[in-house]
């Protein structure tokens, strides 16, 4: 059994796209559910002030991990402040804590 002439068509223009390097591998499909680094909304200066004052250091963490659905506009970010699980986000924010001496958060 061969291929038909529109398969074999099809294939022949996909392989003439990845030779012009136009074909984009994605981590994983639009829409499935990834971890974005990113500020915390709840930790801005009047509640660093306020925790500074009452507990003398402050408790809120600078920086969450959040579920997002993957989107191709977060794709410059993977594997720098966007990834596939909550773990590896929650890595990056320990070890910049560590790098920066606050130690763990």
């Amino acid at each position: 059994m061969g291929i038909d002439k529109h398969d074999a068509e099809e294939l022949e223009r996909y392989r003439a796209a990845d030779r012009a390097g136009l074909l984009l591998r994605l981590p994983v499909p639009l829409g499935a559910t990834v971890w974005r680094v990113c500020s915390n909304p709840a930790c801005h200066y009047g509640v660093r002030q306020a925790e500074i004052f009452l507990f003398g250091r402050v408790c809120t963490p600078r920086r969450i991990v959040e579920a997002v659905p993957f989107s191709l506009a977060l794709l410059d970010e993977w594997g720098k402040t966007v990834f596939q699980t909550e773990d590896e986000g929650r890595r990056l924010i320990e070890h910049d804590a560590e790098r920066a001496g606050d130690g763990p958060t």
